[in-house]
């Protein structure tokens, strides 16, 4: 399965045309990102890095993740452009096989991206008072976008059910338009990790 999404994600990366990770950071991101109570950030399934290239244009000492090297290029490119403090490390990662290490991150992002197994995962990387931020597709029957596989949408009102009373919810959103070229609805949340 790590062959055929590297090359699917390869290939559309290598189209200059491509719209799915262009523009603008996530809002949830832009809304909580100085939450974080100090810089440094995971940007998981990171793909050519507009959030990876926001934090660090912030200051932030970046970890991008993202099974296309391609990607991974672009955003390395880009981030050799940036000129605020931060840094940005681009790893090739199998996000299926990862497993990261505890409590290592102040904030972490994750955007049109799902991993249902991978949620708590990143939950335990956050460090105490640290935010994690996901935005990404959900169910929706009125788009008419039948296309998409369900696996990777979340279902109404999912995403807070990952998190329990260690976390602090600053925000969600759920069925919100999206802006990536599609038709389908997006959830949004923003949780910041409680300090014992």
């Amino acid at each position: 399965m790590a062959q055929k999404d590297r090359l699917k994600w390869d290939t559309k990366y290598s189209d200059g045309h491509h719209l799915i990770e262009k523009g603008e950071a996530s809002f949830m991101l832009k809304r909580f990102y100085h939450k974080a109570p100090a810089k440094r950030a995971l940007d998981v399934a990171c793909g050519t890095g507009r959030n990876a290239l926001f934090l660090a244009e912030h200051g932030f000492e970046v970890d991008a993740l993202d099974i296309s090297p391609v990607g991974l290029q672009r955003l390395q490119g880009h981030a050799e452009q940036i000129s605020g403090a931060g840094t940005v490390n681009c790893q090739v990662v199998d996000l299926d096989e990862y497993s990261p290490p505890k409590a290592n991150y102040d904030l972490i992002v994750v955007t049109n991206y799902l991993n249902r197994c991978l949620i708590p995962k990143l939950a335990r990387e956050l460090r105490e008072g640290g935010v994690l931020v996901i935005d990404t597709f959900m169910v929706d029957s009125r788009s008419g976008a039948q296309d998409f596989n369900p696996d990777y949408l979340l279902r109404a009102g999912e995403l807070p059910t990952y998190f329990d009373g260690a976390f602090e919810v600053l925000a969600f959103e759920d069925a919100r338009k999206g802006r990536c070229n599609t038709a389908l609805l997006k959830q949004a949340i923003a949780v910041r990790k409680i300090p014992a």
